[in-house]
C-alpha cells in the first residue's frame, strides 16, 4: 500500500484536516499508491535531487469549507495570515503548501471531474490509524490522470490498468 514516511506525514495532516472537519479527499501520486503502483510522489527543491513527500488533497471549495482549511493549516504550523486576508475564490484558490518534511497541495478542482460532492460519494473511506481519509476512487483518479495527461500520468495509467 504506502510506504511509513508516506503514511507518518500522511497522518500528520489528516489530523489536523479532521480535527477541523475539512471535507476533502486525497487524490494524485499518494491516491495512486493506495491503488497498489508504488511511485515517488514528491517535489524536488530548488533543483536540490532531495525529493520532499508530496501529497495532494482536492477540497470542496465552499467559504467554509476554506475557512475550515485555513485553520487545520494553522495547526500544521503554517503562516496562514495571508490566507485569512483573501478573497476566496471556489475556481481558483489554490494552496501550494511546503513543510519541513513534505508538501501539501490543496486544489478547488480537478481537471476532468466535473462534481466534487459526486467525486465524493464514490471516493473510498479509509482509516489511518486514529484519522478518517478519502481517497479518489479509482476510475475518478483515472478520469483526472486521462485529463491532466501529463508524462507521469501516462505512466500513472498504464501502471493502474
Amino acid at each position: 500500500m504506502i510506504s511509513n514516511e508516506i503514511r507518518s506525514t500522511l497522518q500528520i495532516v489528516c489530523a489536523a484536516l479532521n480535527k477541523h472537519m475539512v471535507d476533502c479527499m486525497l487524490v494524485g501520486g499518494t491516491a495512486v499508491a493506495f491503488y497498489g503502483y508504488q511511485r515517488i510522489s514528491g517535489i524536488s527543491i530548488s533543483g536540490n535531487p532531495e525529493i520532499k513527500i508530496d501529497h495532494d488533497f482536492w477540497y470542496n471549495p465552499t467559504n467554509e469549507n476554506f475557512v475550515n482549511l485555513v485553520k487545520a493549516l494553522s495547526d500544521l504550523r503554517v503562516d496562514v495570515s495571508d490566507l485569512e486576508k483573501i478573497i476566496f475564490d471556489p475556481q481558483k484558490t489554490y494552496l501550494k503548501i511546503p513543510h519541513t518534511t513534505f508538501h501539501t497541495d490543496f486544489l478547488p478542482q480537478m481537471k476532468g471531474l466535473k462534481s466534487f460532492r459526486a467525486c465524493k460519494e464514490r471516493s473510498q473511506r479509509i482509516s489511518l490509524d486514529e484519522n478518517e481519509l478519502y481517497v479518489i476512487s479509482k476510475e475518478d483518479l483515472l478520469s483526472n490522470k486521462i485529463a491532466v495527461n501529463r508524462d507521469i500520468d501516462q505512466r500513472d495509467l498504464d501502471a493502474l490498468r
